[in-house]
């Protein structure tokens, strides 16, 4: 295993002999040194809330930073809890979810028997949902291969462990995925971030223009009797939440700009809700003419 992975998956294992609340505590302590230290992801996410949130007075956009990246370090610390690797660990994970919003447009689309696309997003602890959606419907997940093999190993164990398959980015594994959907059934999928210039269609967000990955409507052309929901796993006090929003009617649309900025509105929903909760230290418009990070 390479020294990168053994360095990441021993720091991993180690928070996640932590309890949530002591490794939210940790985490938030994580947070506030990417903060005083003016670190990149402190610098960009200021850049983010800049470009999404200009009306924002900056003393607000500021503090929204400070909560961002104080969740971000949350996020990590509860990493090694997430990835629980046995069923009891994945039950115990499963319980601290408290509450669940709008669960029956989930029961609705699955009951039509005709596949169900759960978009989700970085946003509060996605990992968590590792342990609660397998126990209510067989999916397959679709993932970004990491650029470290032995935590990438890792990662899928951890993941696959809980009852989610997963299928790798490339070739095969799209190929895998489409054909699961097409054939009514359900998966899951991330695609908040920023595409290859080919792979992307432009499309706004937050009222920028951002590559936006031309995939998921590819996907719902292929099976437009499917239907396409927003989740996330919001962090709540001693928990969390599992968040469940319909789609605007706009991401069928055959169109595929239409389509891709109906996604990020979606998307923007979903933020709204908690918006300290977003990953904002993620450079979504990097490939944006304007070069907004320049520099960072």
């Amino acid at each position: 295993m390479d020294i990168k992975s053994v360095i990441a998956l021993t720091i991993i294992r180690t928070l996640g002999l932590m309890n949530l609340k002591t490794a939210r505590k940790f985490g938030r302590f994580i947070g506030w040194l990417l903060r005083v230290t003016g670190s990149r992801m402190y610098k960009v996410t200021l850049k983010n809330l800049e470009l999404c949130y200009p009306d924002m007075p900056k003393s607000e956009r500021e503090e929204l930073a400070k909560e961002s990246l104080l969740h971000t370090g949350q996020t990590i610390a509860e990493t090694g809890i997430a990835w629980g690797g046995t069923d009891a660990k994945f039950r115990r994970n499963e319980a601290q979810v408290l509450k669940v919003t709008n669960e029956h447009l989930l029961t609705e689309a699955k009951a039509k028997g005709k596949g169900v696309m759960l978009l989700t997003l970085h946003h509060g602890n996605w990992e968590w949902l590792s342990s609660w959606l397998p126990r209510r419907t067989e999916l397959l997940a679709l993932y970004k291969m990491a650029k470290m093999p032995g935590l990438e190993k890792a990662m899928l164990e951890a993941r696959s462990s809980a009852g989610l398959e997963l299928v790798a980015s490339g070739k095969d594994g799209v190929l895998k995925f489409i054909n699961h959907y097409v054939n009514h059934k359900d998966c899951i999928i991330a695609p908040d971030q920023e595409p290859s210039v080919k792979s992307g269609v432009w499309a706004k967000f937050f009222g920028i223009d951002a590559l936006t990955p031309k995939f998921i409507h590819h996907l719902i052309q292929r099976n437009p009797e499917g239907t396409v929901l927003f989740i996330y796993m919001k962090r709540v006090e001693g928990g969390f939440e599992v968040v469940i929003n319909d789609a605007p009617q706009a991401i069928y649309d055959e169109d595929l700009e239409v389509s891709a900025t109906a996604m990020n509105k979606g998307f923007e929903a979903c933020i709204a809700d908690a918006p300290e909760q977003y990953e904002w230290d993620y450079k979504r418009f990097k490939r944006n003419p304007e070069k907004y990070y320049k520099g960072l």
